[in-house]
C-alpha cells in the first residue's frame, strides 16, 4: 500500500493525464512507477554508501537445511508473551536481512556490539549512530504497519512464574530490539554474516537439533539459503553470528561492573584452598522452566568470590553449566554434584555470590544480581531469554544471599531454598 505521500505525488502526476487514452495511459503509469522505484533504489545505495560483502566464505558452517515451518516454530499457546516477541523478532529480521549484503552496516553493527557491554547492537541506536540504516529498516517494518520504535514499546513480557508474596516477580518485563552476536571474540568482520530471527527449532523428534535456531545467509550471486544452526557452531565459526533478539536495558555507568562467561576465571585446585560442591538440586513444581519442543533446561550457576570482606576484593568467579533437567524431572530431588566455588582460607574472609539461571546460548547477557563494593558495582550477566529465568534468588536479593563458608565449621552440608528451587552444598575434604 502506497503512503500519503506518495498518493499525493501520484495525484499531481495524474491531475494532467485524465485526456490520455486508456491504453497509453496505463503504460505510462507503469513508466513512471518503475523510475519512481529505481530512483528510491538507487537513492538508498548512494546514501547509505553501499559496499558488497567481498568475502562470502562459510567457516564451520554445517549446512543443515530447516525443513520446518518457521510460522509453527513461533506459535506458543502457554506463553502469548512469548509467541508476540518471536513474530518481532521476526519482523526485524526480515527488514534487516538483505543488510548483510552490505559490509558497511555489518562492520557498524558489529562495532556498536563491541562498544557494549553485552555483545549486543541495540538497534535504535541506529537511528544516531547510522541514521540511513535505521531509516531503511523502518521502511521495511512499515509494509506491516511496525517500525523499530513501535516495537520497542511493546517489547513485553509478563512472567507466567510470579510469586504473590514477591510483587517484583511480577513486574513485566521490558526489552530493546538488538542484534547479539555471540562469537563476537572470534569473528573475522570482513567475511558475511548469517543472520537469525532467534526462532528455536522443534526437536521433540530429534534430540541433535535441540536448542537450534533458524539461519539465513546468502551466496556470493546472491541467493538466499534458510539453514538451522547450533552452540558447537558459534563456538567454532568465524562468521559474525547476527542474532535477532529483545536486549536488557543495561546500565552504561562506567563504574559498573558486568561479570559473565567472558571475565570468568579458571578456578583450578590448589593445596591452600578447600573445594565446595552443590549436590542435590530440586526446581519446584509450578515453574516454567522450559518452554516448547521437549527442550531439557540447562540449569548454570554464576558466582564470583570476594576476599577480605567487608573490603570486597574480587578474586576469582565462573560460571558453568550444572545439569540439564527434562520437564518430567521438575519437583524432584535431582543428585547432581558439581563444584560450587573453592575458597581460601580464613573461611570468614571469604564469600561467594552466586544464581542460577537457565541458560541459552543463543540470547543476549540480563542481569542476575549484583553486590557493591568502595569502588565498584558487581552485576552479574547470564545469556538467558528472560529476566525472570532464574532459580535461586531474586536478582535484587543476590547481594544477601551469599554462601557463608563459616557456617561449614559444625555442617557439613547446607542446604539452601528459594521458592522456586532448593540446593545442597557440601565441603569436601
Amino acid at each position: 500500500m502506497k503512503s500519503n505521500q506518495n498518493i499525493s505525488l501520484w495525484k499531481l502526476k495524474t491531475q494532467s493525464l485524465k485526456s490520455i487514452p486508456a491504453i497509453f495511459f496505463i503504460a505510462l503509469v507503469c513508466i513512471i512507477s518503475s523510475c519512481e522505484k529505481e530512483e528510491i533504489t538507487n537513492e538508498n545505495l548512494k546514501e547509505i554508501n553501499f559496499k558488497n560483502v567481498s568475502n562470502y566464505t562459510l567457516d564451520n558452517i554445517p549446512i543443515i537445511k530447516n525443513n520446518q515451518d518457521i510460522d509453527i516454530l513461533m506459535q506458543n499457546q502457554e506463553d502469548k508473551d512469548e509467541e508476540k516477541l518471536n513474530k518481532y523478532l521476526y519482523e526485524i529480521a526480515l527488514a534487516t536481512r538483505d543488510l548483510i549484503k552490505d559490509d558497511n552496516f555489518n562492520k557498524t553493527i558489529i562495532q556498536m556490539a563491541k562498544d557494549s557491554k553485552t555483545e549486543t547492537a541495540y538497534l535504535l541506536d541506529l537511528e544516531k549512530v547510522a541514521p540511513r540504516y535505521f531509516d531503511i529498516i523502518n521502511k521495511n517494518l512499515k509494509r506491516n504497519g511496525l517500525s523499530l520504535q513501535s516495537i520497542a514499546n511493546d517489547m513485553t513480557h509478563t512472567p507466567i512464574s510470579s510469586n504473590p508474596e514477591y510483587p517484583e516477580t511480577a513486574e513485566i518485563e521490558k526489552y530493546l530490539p538488538s542484534i547479539f552476536i555471540p562469537n563476537l571474540d572470534k569473528i573475522d568482520s570482513n567475511k558475511q554474516p548469517i543472520i537469525s530471527a532467534n526462532i528455536e527449532t522443534d526437536c521433540a523428534n530429534n534430540e541433535q537439533i535441540e536448542d537450534f535456531i533458524v539461519s539465513w545467509y546468502f551466496t556470493n550471486n546472491g541467493e538466499l539459503q534458510e539453514i538451522i544452526l547450533g552452540e558447537e557452531t558459534s563456538l567454532k565459526t568465524s562468521n559474525p553470528l547476527f542474532l535477532i533478539d529483545h536486549a536488557s536495558i543495561v546500565n552504561k555507568d562506567e563504574n559498573v561492573v558486568l561479570l559473565g562467561e567472558e571475565n570468568s576465571t579458571d578456578l583450578s585446585a590448589r593445596k591452600s584452598i578447600i573445594r565446595y560442591d552443590s549436590r542435590n538440586i530440586k526446581i519446584k513444581n509450578g515453574y516454567r522452566y522450559e518452554s516448547g519442543w521437549g527442550n531439557k533446561s540447562e540449569y548454570a550457576i554464576i558466582g564470583y568470590r570476594v576476599k577480605n570482606y567487608p573490603t570486597y576484593d574480587l578474586i576469582s568467579g565462573y560460571t558453568k553449566d550444572i545439569a540439564k533437567v527434562k520437564p518430567n524431572q521438575i519437583g524432584s530431588t535431582l543428585y547432581k554434584p558439581s563444584l560450587h566455588a573453592y575458597v581460601w582460607l580464613p573461611l570468614a574472609t571469604n564469600k561467594f555470590y552466586w544464581n542460577t539461571y537457565e541458560r541459552d546460548w543463543n540470547r543476549s547477557p540480563k542481569p542476575l544480581g549484583y553486590f557493591n563494593s568502595p569502588i565498584n558495582s558487581y552485576v552479574f550477566n547470564s545469556k538467558r531469554r528472560y529476566n525472570n529465568d532464574w532459580y535461586a534468588w531474586i536478582p535484587s536479593t543476590v547481594n544477601i544471599h551469599n554462601t557463608p563458608f563459616e557456617w561449614y565449621g559444625w555442617e557439613t552440608c547446607v542446604n539452601f531454598t528459594s521458592w522456586k528451587a532448593e540446593y545442597q552444598v557440601c565441603k569436601i575434604e
